[in-house]
């Protein structure tokens, strides 16, 4: 049986075609000219924190994800230590302080995994710690992924993720050291996007726009079922996309899912771990993980809300232990538009095929110089 259509007069047809047409135009114009691009200088030829640095040889399997600070002169590196087996499920969150950028002590420990590997709370992995100042509230708050196995999943790195919130005890900007305390779970308003899978909710970092909090939270639609190698989810591709949420008040107040701006159209298939930082008055850059070989995906903005197309920093002459890089910490200002990046890599190492081998080998930390260019 043949659909009933509505007849629209031509009139309604042009102006519609001639809408997309300049929607199309100017997003394309916008894409096509860069606001800014950072350059890469040098990269650090060891880790600043490696396979059996001090304070991390307990450590079996390495460093991935995180963020870090520049306070007072002195680097504070957040990160998760995946630090023993079932791998990717037994991690804790450390931190490391450096007084130049290339030595880092081990300062502590804010939490690890509660070791039950069928747990129903959230606790099980806690990931991706990453470290903002609430001016208001005059504290450090790190905002971290708490994973569970996903429902009848056979594997223990099969998770879904909920995100935590630990609060510096100590008054002002002195207290990114910590002692922390926990601070509660996020509460997200909205629901769930379309491109949000069985994961729920897999990085988040909040940053400020003016006065208001906007945060970057990604997700992915990679199924209940997966194997080792990430196959074993069907037919579609697995897609890693990112989104906006807005906070209604200060920083610790719910967050809003905001679905006229979702998904980013940054990359059409991966991002993931986003951290932003405000470069200018006018400018914020995006770093995050794009799953790219051997570049570092980052995104500009003029209003830290609506986001340019991906750009990438060729890495090139890459150090043995860089095999596989991952994920970019921070983006920070060293003057005279010098900037660091800290990244972890994976260096390939896996002779007993420990799972999941997407996480291949031993995962270090590592310094990029990248040079700032305004456009």
């Amino acid at each position: 049986m043949l659909k009933k259509h509505r007849v629209l007069n031509m009139t309604t047809i042009f102006k519609s075609f001639l809408s997309l047409i300049l929607i199309s135009s100017s997003f394309s114009l916008f894409a096509q000219k860069p606001l800014a691009e950072l350059e890469l200088v040098s990269i650090h030829p060891k880790p600043v924190i490696g396979k059996g640095y001090k304070g991390a040889e307990d450590n079996k399997f390495g460093f991935e994800g995180g963020t870090c600070q520049k306070v007072e002169g002195v680097y504070y590196l957040f990160t998760t230590e995946i630090f023993d087996e079932p791998k990717t499920a037994a991690t804790r969150l450390g931190i490391w302080t450096s007084k130049n950028g290339f030595d880092f002590k081990r300062h502590g420990t804010i939490v690890e995994t509660n070791r039950n590997w069928n747990d129903t709370t959230h606790r099980m992995s806690p990931w991706s710690p990453m470290v903002v100042y609430d001016p208001e509230r005059e504290v450090w708050s790190v905002f971290h992924v708490g994973y569970r196995r996903k429902a009848n999943s056979t594997t223990v790195f099969n998770m879904s993720g909920k995100i935590f919130r630990y609060d510096s005890q100590v008054k002002g900007k002195k207290g990114i050291g910590g002692p922390y305390r926990e601070g509660g779970w996020i509460e997200m308003a909205g629901k769930p996007e379309w491109w949000e899978g069985p994961g729920l909710i897999l990085s988040f970092y909040p940053y400020q726009v003016g006065k208001e909090w906007w945060a970057i939270y990604g997700s992915n639609n990679v199924p209940q079922h997966v194997n080792s190698d990430g196959s074993g989810g069907g037919s579609e591709k697995n897609i890693f996309y990112a989104g906006m949420a807005k906070a209604q008040g200060g920083l610790t107040s719910k967050w809003v899912r905001q679905p006229q701006l979702n998904p980013l159209k940054i990359n059409p298939v991966f991002i993931e771990n986003s951290v932003v930082t405000q470069v200018a008055p006018d400018l914020y850059i995006n770093l995050y993980d794009g799953g790219k070989q051997n570049e570092i995906g980052y995104s500009c903005s003029r209003d830290g809300i609506h986001w340019g197309k991906e750009q990438l920093i060729k890495l090139k002459n890459l150090p043995a232990w860089i095999k596989y890089p991952r994920t970019p910490l921070c983006l920070l200002d060293e003057g005279k538009g010098m900037y660091t990046i800290y990244s972890t890599a994976f260096d390939g190492n896996n002779p007993d095929k420990v799972e999941p081998q997407w996480h291949n080998g031993f995962g270090s930390v590592g310094r990029i110089q990248v040079r700032l260019k305004v456009l």
